[in-house]
């Protein structure tokens, strides 16, 4: 600031002057120091002043709102003063009104307790009862006096003279039926003696009345006579209209009809019914006819009373099972019944010859079994839909069962090679079929319409199974059947002499029998067949059956040579090709010119494999026995297994003798046991690599293109599986003629 002001040695000159104006700030300053300090004390001066001007202001708040609120206290007590006079004129005026109307109620009961004295003892009872529920209101007003003695006396004084009242209008109303139960007395009077009774009393007069009518009742059908035994009981209910007609048209009048008298008759008429018959049935032996007419009776009975009075009550005061409960514990009587006359039935389509009507595709004695089911079932519906139907249920499958096993069973033809034999088991199978249908529906039917506590009962699982038993059976008649056609070609394979063979040639006679009886048949059963699930059943069953009966037609067979067994390779080829054709014989649509659509995958892996055991055992056979290494080493690719028997058999075929059989077997122990040494088990390949220089190979049969047109058939695709499961083809090493021929 001084090197500012002075900023070299010639400013030094003006230090006065610059003194004196620094001389004249500091007096300003000084000057607004002092303002500053006078401002901020009379600040704090008059913010005092002010505290104490509010506290001066609320104390004299305070003062006058303590003077407002006892000047408010005070007109208070003045208005209290002034009001309370007025108060007990209210007070006053309301106890003297409610002593004023208690007195006046106090008259009026008094006077209608005197009132109801005299009516009582001049017998106007209509007028007494209109006079009742006045004194029952005015009774009901003193409740909360019945400390006072006197209410108290007036109060049982009331009552008394109503039990009074109401003993006379019972006598009046009981007077006025004779010893019989006709009407004598005033019909108009004892109606209005009706009005005066209380509950105890009403009740008591409808015991009376409902015994005096039914008195007849029991005298009429009492226990032990002809007129009450079962086949009498439309006339218990007879009786009972006639007893309502006339209470419609005489004594009707003489009750109310809240009362509902006829409806109170008709109840305890069916306990007394029921009872009754109860007996009657526990005591007397049943027959079907008379029990089941008693129960239309009895339940026709039910539904006219439910139709009379069942309006008004509902569900609850329902007449349903009133008597008819009776009859649930002896309903066995009629399922008995049932069962003998369906079982009858049964033994009568199993003993008589039920001709076949070409035009149906079942037999005639199914859908008149069904129809009986139906018939029973609508007569124990119309009867009971509670144990009885569940035991009917029951019946029907039992019955059903019977059927399958005994008449359906009966009708299978015994492995007959005719087609009229294979239209019969179709006809059985379809049978079967449509009763299995029939059963799931009649067990759903019924479901419906029994109780649902006896619905668990209903099943006809038994019977189906049976059914379905019959439809296996029929499958399998179809292919003993078509087994039985082939019979005598596979009998002329065992037969034909192998050894002999000289020169592979067209397939064997025996194949086109095979051919033309599985082609009639399978065209037979096709369309004679309603399910197709069963005909594709039958062309599983028949390829195994016919590849295993070639199979065993093989091991019938004498020696046979190499080249008899490329033939009969060859024929299993063109049997192959004949099954794999199966599941397109009789299809739709005959004349399309596209090509048939291959076989089933499934269905064409059966039949690989019921033919891939034959063609494993002949192309065993194919090797020369000598040396016996080359056999052993075949047998091992072919069955990996190397089963004993199945060796046995080549050696037979080959012509071995039983001597040599051990020299053979000792051999392949000592190979199957070096195979399973080096880790071969299932693996032919150091067996193929152990013998690739031997010249006895698998030859490949010749002319197996003659085998693709057999009944007009495409050669067959699937490969050829061993029992070990390896696929083979006989192209797997070529014949010592096929090198040749190439070598040439």
């Amino acid at each position: 600031y001084v090197d500012r002001l002075f900023p070299d040695d010639a400013a030094l000159e003006g230090v006065d002057v610059a003194a004196a104006n620094i001389g004249h700030r500091l007096q300003a300053v000084q000057q607004e120091i002092r303002r500053q300090l006078r401002a901020q004390s009379d600040g704090q001066q008059q913010q005092t002043q002010g505290i104490e001007a509010t506290k001066a202001a609320i104390s004299e708040l305070y003062t006058r709102i303590s003077e407002m609120k006892g000047k408010a206290q005070t007109s208070e007590r003045m208005v209290s003063d002034i009001t309370q006079d007025i108060k007990a004129l209210d007070v006053g005026k309301r106890n003297l009104t409610q002593t004023t109307g208690t007195m006046r109620r106090l008259q009026l009961l008094v006077g209608a307790v005197d009132q109801l004295r005299q009516l009582r003892e001049q017998g106007q009872f209509g007028e007494a009862a209109r006079l009742l529920p006045a004194i029952a209101g005015l009774r009901e007003g003193f409740s909360e006096y019945h400390g006072v003695r006197q209410i108290a006396r007036l109060d049982e004084a009331a009552q008394a003279q109503q039990r009074r009242l109401g003993g006379l209008a019972q006598q009046v109303i009981q007077r006025g039926f004779d010893a019989q139960g006709r009407l004598v007395g005033d019909a108009e009077q004892m109606r209005a003696a009706c009005g005066c009774c209380t509950a105890d009393e009403q009740a008591r007069v409808t015991d009376a009345y409902c015994e005096q009518q039914l008195r007849a009742y029991a005298a009429i059908f009492p226990l032990g006579d002809d007129e009450s035994q079962l086949e009498h009981v439309s006339r218990r209910y007879a009786w009972l209209r006639r007893i309502l007609r006339n209470y419609a048209e005489e004594h009707a009048a003489a009750f109310p009809a809240g009362w509902r008298m006829d409806e109170e008759l008709s109840r305890r008429f069916a306990r007394a019914t029921r009872d009754q018959l109860g007996e009657i049935m526990a005591t007397r032996a049943l027959d079907v006819d008379g029990l089941t007419a008693a129960l239309a009776d009895t339940l026709a009975f039910e539904a006219q009373c439910d139709k009379k009075f069942g309006a008004a009550r509902g569900a609850d005061g329902s007449f349903v099972g009133a008597v008819s409960c009776a009859f649930e514990p002896y309903m066995a009587v009629f399922v008995d019944g049932e069962q003998r006359r369906l079982e009858a039935l049964v033994r009568g389509f199993q003993q008589a010859d039920e001709a076949r009507d070409a035009s149906l595709s079942v037999l005639a004695s199914s859908t008149e079994l069904l129809y009986e089911f139906r018939a029973s079932l609508r007569r124990c519906a119309a009867l009971s839909t509670g144990q009885a139907m569940g035991d009917l249920a029951q019946v029907f499958a039992q019955v059903l069962g019977g059927y399958a096993r005994q008449v359906l069973a009966q009708r299978l033809p015994a492995r007959d090679a005719s087609l009229d034999a294979l239209r019969q088991a179709c006809l059985v199978a379809n049978t079967a079929d449509y009763c299995a249908s029939a059963a799931a529906q009649l067990e759903q039917k019924i479901g419906e319409h029994i109780d649902a506590e006896q619905r668990a009962r209903v099943s006809f699982a038994g019977s189906r199974e049976a059914l379905l038993g019959s439809i296996n059976a029929s499958v399998g008649a179809l292919v003993g059947g078509v087994e039985a056609m082939c019979e005598a070609a596979f009998a002329a394979l065992a037969a034909a002499p192998w050894h002999d063979v000289q020169a592979v040639g067209d397939q064997s006679e025996y194949v086109l029998l095979v051919a033309s009886a599985v082609d009639a048949s399978v065209a037979a059963v096709r369309p004679a067949l309603s399910g197709p699930r069963y005909f594709r059943s039958f062309c599983d069953k028949l390829a195994a059956r016919i590849s295993d009966r070639f199979m065993r037609a093989v091991v019938q067979c004498g020696r046979v040579s190499e080249v008899g067994a490329e033939q009969l390779l060859l024929d299993a080829q063109a049997l192959k090709s004949v099954l794999l054709g199966v599941p397109a014989i009789g299809a739709p649509d005959p004349q399309s010119q596209e090509p048939p659509a291959p076989p089933p995958a499934a269905y064409a892996r059966v039949v690989a494999q019921g033919f891939g055991r034959v063609e494993a055992l002949l192309k065993a056979v194919l090797v020369p026995s000598d040396p016996a290494d080359a056999l052993v080493g075949r047998f091992l690719l072919l069955f990996p297994d190397a089963p004993r028997d199945v060796f046995r058999q080549v050696l037979r075929l080959k012509g071995v003798k039983p001597t040599e059989h051990a020299a053979f077997i000792r051999v392949l122990q000592q190979q199957q046991g070096e195979a399973q040494g080096a880790g071969m088990q299932g693996d032919g390949a150091q067996i193929e690599k152990k013998h690739a220089g031997n010249a006895y190979a698998t030859p490949e049969p010749r002319g197996t293109a003659l085998a693709t047109h057999v009944a007009g058939r495409a050669p067959a695709s699937a490969p050829l599986a061993s029992r070990g499961g390896r696929a083979f083809d006989s192209a797997d090493s070529p014949t010592p003629r096929q090198g040749e021929a190439r070598d040439g």
